[in-house]
């Protein structure tokens, strides 16, 4: 399996504020109170400085209240906080306290009504927005029916300004909105396709280890049938060959298949996956079941990784397998390892008389991959005298792909 690689980017703005977000969920849910805390103070500061008196000061604080106390919730429920500034306006409109001498409790509304039609849109399906106008336009058609000259120019005056703000607002949750759905996006087709690819390694595994262990079975299985009743001790020899191959195939396809079973958070347990170190276990099976094999090794050995050592093992199994499956007459195998300064050169063919067009490509096109996830290549097709060459070629610099 390739290793994951992590690249580290520097963290702006937004995620840094995401992040603290995500640790202090209730602080941020608060911020808006905080803001408008703080810009209380400079009002108050203000009015005294200027000497304005505050109309209704102990009403103006409850109504204030009633607007910043609901705006906790606005993540969650975010139209329900914005029907909930209905009943402070109800209080507000008749008494026309958003006038300059109300300013405090106007800064109140004006903060509330942003950060929940922000929310609104963010969080909420955008058919909710038609409602949001109809309850941000109602009470402010009241307010100017109620509180302003019913002329041409004060209608614009009052309204223009109200229709801007609220477009702008919108128009920034809608970046937000789209940004993070795209980003969203994004991650659901990495997630696909670390899926797909995972699966498509494991369908690999699944071919490599049935295709050739099977392969071996039934080629043990006609030798011993032939040799039953000539030679008895041929016949449990191979019995017992197919026993070991058979126990072996299980115990990898149980390795494999415990990946898909394993939830989050189970420990699994993975044995190491065959190298070249097992490449003569897989030699000497391949003999047991009659396939004459010759193996060649030269050049100054260098250090591979676990899924290079993987790929090169892969490759001779299904080029071995091959031979059993589709390769006619007298079967021979040779086997060639060659380490060069620059890379691996890895061949596997066969002498047999002919090879037969039969099964799928999917071997093959496993191999390839394995390869390609290299910078190298894999090479198949049929010599000129019959027969079949396989020729894996690995770069010694070759760093895998993820």
């Amino acid at each position: 399996m390739a290793n994951a690689v992590t690249v580290s980017r520097k963290r702006g703005l937004w995620q840094r504020m995401s992040e603290f977000d995500s640790r202090h969920p209730l602080l941020w849910d608060l911020f808006p109170t905080f803001l408008y805390l703080f810009i209380l103070c400079g009002g108050l500061v203000a009015m005294v400085a200027g000497g304005l008196d505050m109309r209704y000061p102990v009403l103006q604080v409850v109504l204030a209240a009633a607007y910043m106390v609901p705006t906790v919730w606005r993540r969650r429920y975010p139209f329900a906080v914005m029907l909930s500034q209905l009943v402070p306006l109800a209080v507000v409109i008749p008494l026309n306290l958003t006038d300059v001498d109300s300013g405090i409790l106007s800064a109140a509304g004006a903060i509330a009504f942003t950060v929940v039609l922000y929310n609104l849109v963010v969080r909420r399906p955008l058919r909710l927005l038609w409602w949001a106008s109809v309850v941000s336009i109602v009470p402010s058609v009241l307010d100017w029916l109620v509180n302003y000259p019913h002329t041409p120019e004060s209608f614009v005056a009052f309204f223009a300004p109200t229709i801007i703000y609220f477009g702008f607002i919108v128009a920034i949750a809608m970046l937000v909105r789209t940004r993070r759905e795209f980003l969203t996006s994004s991650r659901d087709q990495a997630a696909q396709a670390a899926v797909a690819e995972e699966r498509n390694r494991i369908a690999r595994e699944m071919h490599d280890i049935i295709g050739h262990n099977l392969a071996v079975i039934n080629a043990l299985a006609d030798g011993g049938a032939y040799a039953a009743a000539a030679s008895p001790q041929k016949a449990k020899e191979a019995l017992e060959a197919i026993g070991r191959t058979s126990r072996e195939a299980l115990g990898e396809l149980r390795r494999v298949l415990s990946v898909l079973k394993a939830e989050d958070g189970d420990d699994v347990e993975l044995a190491p996956q065959p190298g070249l170190a097992e490449l003569d276990v897989l030699i000497e099976r391949v003999r047991e079941a009659g396939l004459q094999v010759t193996v060649r090794t030269s050049g100054e050995h260098w250090e591979l990784s676990e899924n290079q050592q993987l790929a090169v093992y892969r490759t001779v199994q299904e080029s071995l397998t091959n031979v059993f499956k589709h390769a006619s007459g007298i079967k021979r195998a040779e086997a060639s390892l060659e380490y060069r300064d620059n890379g691996l050169a890895v061949t596997v063919s066969n002498t047999g008389d002919r090879v037969d067009a039969a099964g799928t490509a999917r071997g093959l096109a496993g191999l390839a991959e394995r390869a390609a996830a290299f910078g190298g290549t894999m090479v198949a097709g049929p010599e000129a005298l019959g027969g079949w060459r396989v020729s894996l070629w690995l770069p010694r610099n070759g760093k895998e792909r993820t």
